[in-house]
């Protein structure tokens, strides 16, 4: 679909995070119990919280997104509850997320993550990677959804608008400790539980420290095209397959491809009855 075809709200976002880089979307978990999403959020702490704990203890920090003695980063938090694959779904973000990746959109991460209250910033100021650009669609980008109202000293997330224009990383050595905040043009995410914050991954964009006495909760997912391996030599977990009951959701786990080459489809799980239909029409 064109842009100029696209329903008016969702292109102004995508015209706003083609400026700007993100957009924040209120009430984006509006068709999910919040109270659900956040006891399930939870229960994959309780489950993963002893091997985080084992973890720092030993000095030796291993995951994404500054999993150590600031952070808990659960990777595939549906393996613990099936929201969370329901969320990587929402009807509140897909059409956008679409349009900013492409037509053959997967999900290629997601995690639950805590900050932890009185904790230092787990990162500094970096971009994922290079500015690769395209006239339309970006290579990768991430939704952050807020499971609490947030405030300026809870750890925020901060980045600097329109930087995914700027071929250059970030002066990063010069913005550190004391000065981390000091970033031109720098701005905190503060929103209220619900939100959703679609961002390019090539944005500058730094953790901040937790001052407060809460901790910070949100759920990350990344969107990537289907060409983008995922999976590589694992095969998907049984609850992404078994939850994946449609074409369009076998996409989206990066399994069997709606809106691709059949050469780019997994051969060691079995085709849906009507995405086998679909592999055999395609010419490669």
């Amino acid at each position: 679909m064109s842009v100029s075809k696209l329903d008016p709200a969702i292109r102004r976002q995508y015209e706003a995070f083609r400026d700007q880089g993100y957009v924040l979307i209120d009430n984006a978990l509006e068709g999910f119990d919040l109270n659900e999403v956040r006891g399930a959020f939870e229960q994959a702490r309780t489950a993963t919280q002893p091997a985080w704990k084992d973890m720092v203890a030993s000095g030796v920090f291993k995951g994404g997104y500054g999993h150590g003695p600031d952070a808990h980063s659960i990777e595939d938090p549906y393996l613990f509850h099936r929201c969370f694959l329901d969320i990587a779904d929402n009807p509140s973000t897909r059409d956008l997320m679409r349009a900013i990746i492409g037509p053959g959109m997967q999900m290629t991460e997601t995690f639950a993550h805590i900050h932890h209250a009185h904790s230092n910033p787990h990162t500094g100021w970096h971009r994922d990677w290079p500015t690769y650009r395209h006239p339309r669609y970006a290579l990768k980008a991430k939704a952050f959804y807020y499971l609490d109202d947030q405030t300026p000293d809870m750890g925020c997330f901060a980045l600097v608008p329109g930087s995914h224009l700027n071929d250059d990383f970030p002066p990063h050595k010069d913005y550190v400790g004391e000065q981390l905040e000091a970033m031109p043009g720098m701005i905190k995410i503060v929103p209220k539980a619900g939100t959703a914050l679609i961002w390019d991954v090539t944005l500058w964009h730094s953790a901040t420290a937790n001052t407060s006495d809460q901790d910070r909760r949100i759920l990350i997912y990344g969107y990537q095209p289907f060409w983008v391996k995922n999976w590589e030599s694992k095969t998907p977990p049984v609850q992404a397959i078994d939850w994946a009951d449609t074409p369009e959701r076998r996409q989206l786990m990066g399994i069997h491809a709606v809106d691709g080459r059949a050469a780019w489809d997994r051969q060691d799980v079995a085709y849906l009855p009507e995405h086998e239909a679909l592999a055999k029409a395609k010419v490669i």
